[in-house]
């Protein structure tokens, strides 16, 4: 009697899909996956010795992708909303509390290096000039001269009533001057106004301002005093003279400008431009010098691979989630005809 050809079983690809998960279970939990990091990323480092950056992508590519999210990406409202409620948080809970010194933000050092460049900037000598000549400007000039005039004849005024018997005289005097000079005392404030305006405008005009702002060090002086008399005051007091709703303000304010400005060509240029520059420079480097060059070592990806992935992998496997990633990708292979007809192959006598 003839014996029929064996046949494996019809769980058999099942089976070899079970042993599968079994494997990559073991092979990505425990200690076993702490051995496994390290030979991958070995592996991965000597493939990136062997590519360039232009082998793998191009510029248009890259820039594709920067314009997508930069330029093109839809920002829902959530986003900013998200944004408001985390700086209210932020500054409630940490920076109003604050009770360190300022210059433990900023040093000295520090500020004072900032304060010599942003005043030896020839945009912010420009900005000063632009200043300078407005006419807004000499007009603010010239009122706080006013005031200041005004009130110390106002001050001066008023002492003089206090004086026994001279108080008497100068209301005397006054009614019979306004009989005299009606108008007497809207003259003298006219006068007082021309006055203020003709020393604003010889205060801030072109020759006396030239020299100041060719030589910036009076102004440095002049902020680094100010950050003395303040560098001890705790962040916090800093901080306090802004409230959440100002900061959500210059979230608005911020968000609006930039959900603007990203859509114009000039912001669309500079991403284009900066991305070709990127790449003239860098598509002939390997990927491995690359990472070297931006300070990613080897340390550091293993340490990110066992910081993130292994409580991820042990929930997985324990919810029964990488199982089935498993059977989803290899099942279809285990149930395939070649792996079918390799199955029955039997082992030769």
């Amino acid at each position: 009697m003839a014996t029929p050809e064996a046949t494996p079983s019809s769980s058999s690809p099942d089976l070899l899909v079970e042993a599968f998960a079994r494997y990559v279970t073991e092979q990505v939990t425990g200690d076993r996956f702490v051995e496994l990091v390290h030979q991958e990323v070995d592996h991965a480092l000597d493939a990136a010795a062997r590519l360039t950056l232009g082998d793998v992508m191009t510029a248009e590519q890259v820039t594709g992708v920067a314009l997508k999210y930069a330029s093109e990406w839809r920002i829902e409202g959530a986003i900013p909303e998200l944004s408001g409620e985390i700086a209210r948080r932020v500054h409630a809970r940490t920076l109003v509390t604050d009770d360190a010194p300022i210059s433990d933000v900023v040093d000295d050092e520090h500020f004072a290096g900032l304060a010599e460049k942003v005043t030896s900037l020839p945009a912010f000598r420009r900005l000063l000039e632009e200043i300078v000549g407005s006419p807004v400007t000499a007009r603010w000039v010239s009122f706080l001269l006013y005031r200041s005039a005004a009130g110390k004849l106002q001050r001066q005024h008023d002492a003089v009533r206090a004086v026994p018997g001279l108080g008497l005289l100068l209301e005397v005097t006054e009614r019979i001057s306004s009989r005299i000079v009606p108008r007497a005392g809207h003259s003298l404030e006219i006068a007082i106004r021309e006055l203020a305006e003709r020393t604003a405008q010889r205060l801030i005009s072109r020759q006396n301002v030239d020299g100041a702002l060719t030589d910036n060090e009076p102004l440095v002086e002049a902020i680094l005093e100010l950050w003395d008399e303040h560098s001890s005051d705790p962040v916090g007091s800093v901080i306090a003279a802004v409230n959440p709703d100002d900061i959500e303000d210059f979230l608005i304010l911020g968000f609006e400008f930039w959900r603007d400005f990203r859509q114009t060509t000039h912001f669309r240029n500079i991403v284009s431009e900066g991305v070709e520059y990127f790449f003239e420079k860098y598509s002939p480097v390997t990927l491995a010098e690359l990472l070297d060059e931006v300070g990613v070592s080897r340390d550091d990806m293993i340490e990110e691979a066992l910081r993130f992935a292994p409580p991820i992998l042990e929930l997985t496997a324990t919810n029964g989630m990488l199982t089935s990633i498993v059977e989803r990708l290899f099942g279809p292979f285990a149930h395939s005809d070649e792996v079918q007809a390799l199955l029955r192959e039997r082992p030769q006598a």
